[in-house]
């Protein structure tokens, strides 16, 4: 009933929640109340059973639901890139023959880090939820529980603190605190080692072509 009650609240109350998302609130509702507020106990008892299996079949099919009822709906683009840039997909993981090829793996590894931290940017920016409802939490499965206590980690690891900005005895420097877990401050980082990590890979495939090149004249 707890989790009936949430979907009535999500699929209902919404903004840009289409006419099937309002249709199903509205009839989760009636089912309800039917099972709380029935004239006799049968008929509390039938509405009960009703509005479980209702309940029950909706929820199965969560990832489907307008708005945002389920949870990982926000994070459907973000976990998708990040099951594609995991570190250990670096193609370049069992050809480190050369400089270029561990130069080459060095990049993979960055962008593997910097674009997930651009998505959760956007999804601090737009998408967070303030607080994830304890009944979906529960109602969810162990997979998915696993995976939104991840992301929320996450996202409080990089959360600004209220007193982060200081102004110091010295004059009018800022005090940044734990500025190296803003995300905009770790992002930077990562392309300050990309770019890094491009400046020796130019180098490299520079000094290669010129060797080949004398190479050549030789013969």
């Amino acid at each position: 009933m707890e989790l009936g009650r949430y979907l009535v609240r999500e699929l209902g109350f919404e903004d840009g929640v289409d006419t099937l998302g309002r249709w199903m609130s509205h009839h989760l509702a009636e089912l309800i109340d039917k099972a709380e507020h029935g004239k006799t106990e049968d008929e509390r008892n039938q509405g009960q059973k009703e509005a479980t299996e209702t309940i029950l079949r909706i929820w199965e099919h969560r990832a489907s639901l307008p708005g945002k009822a389920y949870p990982l709906k926000s994070y459907e683009n973000i976990l998708l890139v990040l099951d594609r840039l995991r570190p250990d997909n670096d193609p370049f993981a069992y050809y480190h023959g050369d400089e270029k090829d561990r130069l080459a793996s060095n990049l993979f590894i960055d962008m593997s880090r910097l674009i997930p931290i651009l998505l959760l940017m956007k999804i601090s920016q737009i998408d967070k939820p303030i607080q994830i409802d304890p009944v979906a939490l529960d109602a969810l499965d162990e997979t998915e529980q696993n995976i939104m206590m991840t992301i929320l980690k996450w996202m409080e690891l990089f959360e600004p603190t209220s007193e982060r900005t200081k102004i110091t005895k010295k004059g009018n420097e800022k005090e940044t605190g734990n500025d190296n877990y803003k995300f905009d401050r770790l992002a930077l980082k990562i392309i300050n080692d990309l770019n890094i990590t491009l400046e020796k890979l130019r180098k490299e495939l520079g000094e290669k072509r010129q060797a080949n090149h004398k190479s050549q004249a030789q013969e």
